[in-house]
């Protein structure tokens, strides 16, 4: 079943031509008032979708004009919600969903998370099907404490450059599922070798994934 699934267009796996109102009544079955919050995620999340839906209608006619990811910033303290309502909108369109937290992430090359390493996570959340993860969303925590420190001497390690790999992945790159040192990429890349007889170079564009980024930011308002 799983190779039939797969065999399909993604288009017609996602749940692609939804609109804001109905996703929105869907919402509301599980979610009681923060009826503002619905109604702009509703919105920018359909335009995503429906976007993409089109230039797969429209393959082969060059750019479309105003392709711009429509990726999100939601505030609020913790425990409103936020991220239940994201992992019910994933639900419910059918792709792949991801929860990380920004404090955990530490600049490429150091000791820590790697901001990539959602993008894999989001790969064996779709099943090890790219083709589906590369539409999935990734929701991200804490976005506001990576903000830059003010009195900080030295490289600001586990900020900035944090800032800067999230804004490289947001926009649009390839993400190389191959990682060194990691036992169980390694032993995928030997498994795909064993079947095919090839060594493919397993990568994940992140063009279409959705990007949505979560705070409390507390004290914003003074």
């Amino acid at each position: 079943e799983g190779d039939e699934g797969r065999a399909r267009p993604v288009s017609e796996r996602i749940n692609f031509d939804l609109k804001p109102e109905e996703l929105v009544a869907y919402l509301d079955q599980f979610i009681i008032k923060q009826d503002k919050a619905k109604k702009i995620l509703a919105t920018k999340i359909c335009t995503h979708f429906n976007r993409i839906r089109n230039r797969h209608r429209w393959k082969g006619t060059g750019k479309i004009v105003g392709a711009i990811k429509n990726n999100v910033l939601m505030m609020g303290p913790t425990g409103v919600g936020k991220t239940y309502m994201i992992r019910l909108i994933a639900q419910k369109i059918g792709v792949p969903f991801v929860k990380g937290d920004a404090t955990k992430f530490s600049e490429t090359g150091y000791v820590g998370g790697d901001v990539e390493d959602m993008v894999r996570d989001l790969v064996r959340e779709a099943g090890n099907d790219i083709e589906l993860a590369q539409h999935g969303i990734i929701y991200i925590d804490e976005i506001d404490k990576i903000a830059s420190s003010r009195n900080l001497i030295g490289p600001d390690v586990s900020r900035t450059g944090v800032q800067r790999a999230l804004l490289t992945l947001m926009e649009e790159t390839d993400v190389e599922m191959k990682v060194a040192h990691d036992p169980v990429s390694i032993m995928q890349e030997v498994e795909a070798f064993r079947k095919s007889g090839k060594r493919e170079k397993r990568v994940v564009n992140t063009k279409n994934i959705l990007f949505i980024m979560s705070g409390s930011f507390s004290g914003l308002q003074e």
